[in-house]
């Protein structure tokens, strides 16, 4: 028995009572992990797992496809391998942060990722495990971070954009903005997440205001037209300049909102929230829903408003 089969059973548990996973969904992992280790698949499955440390996730969709081989040999969900086997590298992960001396907090955050993928997967199709497994890598490659209630990574902006007194060329490093579904999106768990995010990247913006971007159904610009007052995503909306937006006829975020697969034609759809029953009236009325991409510059703690 390698070193990485002894004491994964618990790592497991101590991994999912770090992170308050439910009984059920550890249960449900341990049962995967019993099945791989006891089947065919465990030497290779191990391999992928020991490579983390020699390449990190170098060909990580081939190893996620590989996954899903190794689950039909297992007789469990490729879903569930493929949460299990990024829970076996968050031991290293662990390392990798702390040599590279990021704060314990910014792991932790940051592997809660797993947890919200969990949830959204039981919730979606009824499996402990994950459907968006090929999320994962840039978090275990230290490239994306959770800073508070937001996560953030480095890109490229691509274009030219000015606003606020600051401009942005095409080669310019802007932090590009992710909205886990871990509860609710208030304005001040935001100006946190931004005010974080801007000092973790200082090195990349140094005297210049901090650039920040999203694409997200979130930034749709119609909610303007029908969202609830109350609702958290009108002040999220509001921080961002959104200068690009388009329809998706086929509603390929809607599951985020309703925890189903659904599209725009569905009928019977959940109406338990007043965010729920406003899109529900939207699409009823034949009205199309899609995303927006948006910038804002942050400076001196705070938004900078548009012009």
């Amino acid at each position: 028995m390698g070193r990485y089969e002894m004491g994964l059973r618990a790592h497991i548990i101590q991994f999912c009572g770090e992170f308050s996973y439910p009984a059920q969904a550890c249960s449900a992992l341990l049962e995967c992990c019993d099945r791989v280790t006891q089947s065919p698949a465990s030497e290779r499955f191990f391999m992928l797992v020991a490579r983390y440390e020699a390449d990190e996730m170098q060909n990580y969709p081939k190893t996620l496809a590989e996954l899903e081989t190794l689950a039909g040999q297992a007789g469990t969900h490729p879903y569930t391998l493929q949460l299990l086997y990024f829970i076996c590298l968050a031991r290293h992960a662990r390392q990798l942060y702390r040599w590279r001396h990021i704060p314990e907090q910014v792991y932790f955050d940051s592997m809660c990722d797993l947890k919200w993928k969990l949830f959204e997967c039981q919730k979606v199709h009824g499996v402990w495990g994950s459907f968006v497994a090929f999320w994962f890598p840039r978090f275990f490659e230290l490239t994306r971070f959770a800073l508070g209630r937001l996560q953030f990574e480095t890109v490229t902006f691509g274009r030219e954009y000015r606003n606020a007194g600051w401009e942005l060329s095409p080669q310019d490093v802007a932090l590009n903005v992710h909205i886990p579904s871990c509860g609710p999106l208030s304005r001040e768990a935001c100006l946190d997440s931004y005010g974080q995010a801007a000092a973790f990247y200082q090195d990349y913006f140094e005297e210049r205001a901090a650039a920040f971007t999203c694409e997200s159904w979130l930034l749709w610009p119609a909610h303007a037209d029908f969202l609830p007052a109350h609702s958290n995503i009108r002040p999220f909306m509001a921080d961002f300049d959104i200068i690009e937006s388009k329809a998706d006829p086929r509603g390929s975020d809607l599951w985020r909102l309703f925890d189903r697969e659904c599209d725009c034609a569905t009928a019977d759809l959940p109406g338990d929230s007043s965010l729920r029953r406003a899109y529900i009236d939207w699409l009823r009325r034949g009205n199309p829903v899609g995303e927006g991409i948006g910038v804002f510059f942050w400076k001196d703690g705070g938004v900078l408003r548009h012009e």
